[in-house]
């Protein structure tokens, strides 16, 4: 391993010949001398699983990041000039707004006070994702349907003037560097999250006109705008910026300022043994083992960044809408609700879970994956979540239909339940809860 700390942790797994190459002249800080038996099989399964600490970003200049913070928290980027990025990834509700659907423009209040009115704002059919640590290389889709890819330099997405190896709007394409440069010009097309309805911008009909006129009319038509985006690109002509530019510095705010690489986990994987606590400890062997949460989250990022089916039960605002996932953009049976696997980083920061926000804490979460079938039965939607929404909510009660979702499930040990025990689930959640929580953020 390339850290020496980890490395000599990891030799105490020779035994069960799963390190081939340990150095014994490594040494360990006094802190972290005092080893287990867990310790030992977490190294072994630590190095088992190939789990080695997060992977360094490219860095960002203070310009590109100074104008993607303004970008973010601009409300003129939204058609009725109401909302912004930030009213539904709070940084004081761990880069979400703490509702299972997020409300778009006309809403009232902030983050978890935020209420829909009718008549006025709608909620979308999904819950906000958090945001940290994206803009990793690996990272080739966006939202928890992955109708925004880029693989190769080329770009799938709802907006066809920008797809495809030849993209019609090929000076736009050519600004981005990671998918996460991207996702942000969707919102902004949206008639549920900020376009709006009856406004100047929603009444362009095509979408990157839309993005032409926010950077032409709310942004560039302002000097100290002028001034953040002539730091920002310094080489770039102001008559030669386009709406690239605006996803690139909102992508790289956002890569920079909310990377989480400093919870127990990250420093207990470079050798302090004392950073997580036993239970948590405990917590992360079923974690990698009896938990089978490593098949979706088996990075240092806590996710593979591909697509599952877990069975998730399904909540709408009435009425109600089935949401199929993945399985709307490629129409393949095997894609049928599936979704775009979440990071685990700060979970304890970014509830409610899941592409729905069906559960309400940590908790629950852990019950639906030791038993989906009774979960998927018994399931009832928190009595907090109705006051966000004048609108009903409503659950997908459909017996046949709950029993498609399960045998979509794409693990079978999830499908026929983990049987934890209590106390393996309670170690799971403060390994969860603890671990994984950087104390750098709120």
């Amino acid at each position: 391993m390339k850290n020496k700390k980890l490395s000599s942790y990891l030799c105490l797994a020779s035994s069960l010949t799963l390190l081939s190459a340990c150095n014994p002249a490594s040494s360990v800080t006094a802190a972290s001398t005092v080893t287990t038996e867990t310790d030992v099989l977490l190294a072994s399964l630590i190095a088992q699983n190939r789990i080695v600490s997060l992977p360094t970003v490219t860095a960002e200049t203070d310009a590109i990041v100074s104008l993607g913070e303004k970008l973010f928290s601009d409300v003129n980027l939204s058609g009725p000039k109401n909302i912004s990025c930030m009213s539904c990834h709070s940084t004081s509700q761990g880069l979400g707004d703490g509702m299972p659907f997020s409300v778009g423009t006309g809403a009232t209040g902030v983050g978890s006070a935020r209420q829909q009115v009718n008549g006025v704002s709608s909620a979308t059919s999904r819950n906000a994702p958090s945001l940290y640590n994206l803009g990793q290389t690996n990272q080739l889709h966006a939202f928890f349907d992955g109708r925004v890819s880029f693989i190769n330099n080329v770009v799938t997405s709802p907006v066809t003037s920008i797809n495809g190896s030849s993209p019609v709007r090929s000076d736009i394409t050519l600004i981005f560097k990671n998918v996460f440069d991207i996702q942000p010009l969707f919102p902004l097309l949206s008639s549920t999250e900020m376009l709006g309805t009856n406004n100047t911008l929603a009444n362009i009909s095509d979408s990157a006109t839309i993005w032409d006129t926010i950077l032409s009319q709310r942004l560039l038509n302002q000097t100290a705008y002028l001034n953040l985006f002539t730091n920002a690109y310094p080489t770039t002509a102001t008559n030669r910026l386009n709406p690239g530019h605006i996803g690139r510095a909102i992508g790289a705010f956002m890569k920079s300022k909310f990377r989480s690489a400093n919870s127990p986990f990250d420093q207990y994987l470079a050798g302090n043994l004392n950073a997580l606590s036993t239970n948590a400890k405990l917590g992360m062997v079923t974690f990698f083992t009896k938990g089978q949460c490593l098949r979706c989250h088996g990075t240092s990022n806590f996710t593979d960044d591909n697509f599952h089916s877990v069975a998730t039960p399904q909540i709408g605002l009435s009425p109600f809408t089935d949401d199929t996932g993945l399985y709307a953009q490629t129409g393949l049976s095997a894609d049928l609700y599936r979704f775009k696997t979440p990071s685990l980083r700060n979970l304890s920061l970014t509830a409610p879970y899941m592409h729905d926000g069906a559960f309400e804490t940590i908790e629950a979460v852990v019950e639906h994956y030791n038993n989906i079938p009774a979960s998927l039965q018994n399931y009832q939607i928190p009595a907090s979540y109705q006051a966000h929404y004048q609108t009903a909510l409503i659950k997908d009660s459909s017996t046949s239909q709950n029993q498609i979702r399960l045998n979509q499930v794409d693990n079978g040990a999830l499908r026929n339940g983990l049987n934890l025990t209590t106390t393996e689930k309670a170690n799971l959640v403060e390994f969860l809860r603890f671990g994984l929580r950087d104390g750098a953020f709120n």
